[in-house]
């Protein structure tokens, strides 16, 4: 009968409920697009950055990560490779072989780091064919070079220019080769678009004289709530053979602390946009009850009891939060969805300022469900909890002045 009774009265004022309804419709809107929108420019920085160089998760030779020398690799394991492909939480898995060089074309010369890639497991870690943007993807057993965008212009080079690669090999053998530019990609993270070159497994091997070894794996995997599971899981059936495992919060701790950071900033800002959000709902209530102070009087005035008089009226509140937190979420999922596909690029000061952290100037919307989900609770949750001032409200109404305002 509560719930009759309240539902009638909601539509009983179509113009009283849709200014409600909207003011709760649009304080979803608002908080969802703050979240979604800072949300995926980390999500999407976290992506480039770690798919490019460490993965959500590594595996190396214990000792590896200290010094990164082409010495700390590992032969091809089987047994590894098996636990990889059978592991549910591993999305992609690529094998690495990485070393520090000097690249070389005329009379310019800079430090690069040179990556070993198998072409086709890389391209689905790191999706690296998409990012050329001159030239070709490498082949398995290709002798090109792909270079960064950034490192081929400092070094003015072209596809089908060649380029001398100098490094320190396995085991103290000196490193050198020539190779032809097949292609070149364009590398959303600045630090890296300036020095990054990759060669296939087996050029790699032979430029290094390391034979069938590796220095790293790097995984994707396909829920970040899994990365310290998967991780413990993995030391547990490799124990006793001498691999490390670390997450990308280990082995990047700045790039963890930066976001740890910007949530935390986040949280500030979300309360500040709620405390608006509160005010906004908060007159709205007080319209409406200032408005009905009226209808009340009659009520009470009639025997209505003040209690069922307050439930009902609280009860109107929450199917109008309900409608307005449900609607606003469906509403704005297309638009997000939009600049999701479609990312918003940041141009002017605010466009520079995120490349000197290293971040791609492009903001791309969040889809994870959670967000639209946690935004509307609490914005619920703010209108339930203001609406409680009904019942205060109620109990203190005087029927005959009521009547008489």
């Amino acid at each position: 009968m509560y719930f009759k009774l309240a539902w009638r009265n909601m539509w009983r004022s179509r113009r009283r409920t849709l200014i409600t309804v909207s003011s709760i419709f649009f304080a979803v809107i608002f908080a969802i697009l703050m979240r979604v929108a800072i949300i995926g420019l980390f999500d999407k920085l976290i992506s480039d950055t770690v798919s490019l160089s460490s993965g959500y998760i590594q595996v190396h030779h214990s000792g590896f990560w200290e010094n990164r020398s082409v010495d700390s690799t590992f032969e091809e394991s089987p047994k590894l490779t098996a636990l990889l492909d059978h592991e549910t939480a591993v999305t992609a898995w690529t094998p690495r072989l990485e070393s520090f060089g000097l690249a070389s074309s005329g009379d310019r010369t800079k430090g690069i780091m040179v990556v070993g890639i198998d072409p086709e497991k890389e391209n689905k870690v790191s999706n690296l064919s998409k990012k050329i943007v001159a030239g070709k993807y490498l082949d398995e057993n290709d002798r090109g070079i792909i270079l960064a965008e950034g490192l081929a212009l400092y070094l003015k080079l072209k596809v089908n220019d060649t380029v001398v690669l100098i490094g320190q090999g396995y085991e103290g053998n000196m490193a050198s080769g020539k190779y032809a530019v097949k292609g070149i990609a364009k590398i959303g993270i600045p630090e890296m678009n300036k020095g990054m070159a990759w060669l296939s497994i087996a050029a790699a091997r032979n430029f290094l004289s390391t034979g069938a070894r590796y220095t790293s794996i790097s995984i994707l995997i396909n829920n970040q709530n899994n990365l310290d599971g998967l991780k413990k899981s993995i030391i547990s059936k490799t124990k006793g053979e001498h691999y490390e495992v670390m997450t990308w919060k280990e082995m990047i701790p700045e790039l963890d602390q930066l976001f740890q950071a910007k949530m935390a900033q986040n949280v500030i800002m979300s309360g500040v946009l709620y405390l608006v959000i509160a005010f906004g709902i908060f007159g709205t209530i007080l319209m409406m009850l200032n408005e009905r102070l009226h209808e009340f009087g009659i009520l009470i005035a009639i025997g209505m009891k003040k209690s069922l008089l307050a439930v009902v009226v609280v009860l109107e509140m929450v199917l109008m939060s309900v409608a307005g937190v449900v609607l606003g979420s469906v509403c704005i999922y297309p638009l997000v969805l939009y600049y999701h596909l479609h990312p918003i690029r940041l141009t002017g000061d605010m466009g520079k300022s995120s490349e000197l952290y290293n971040i791609e100037p492009v903001m791309p919307f969040s889809t994870n469900l959670s967000n639209f989900i946690v935004q509307g609770y609490v914005v619920l949750l703010i209108a339930v909890v203001l609406s409680l001032y009904a019942i205060f409200k109620i109990y203190k109404i005087k029927a005959i002045a009521a009547i008489n305002s």
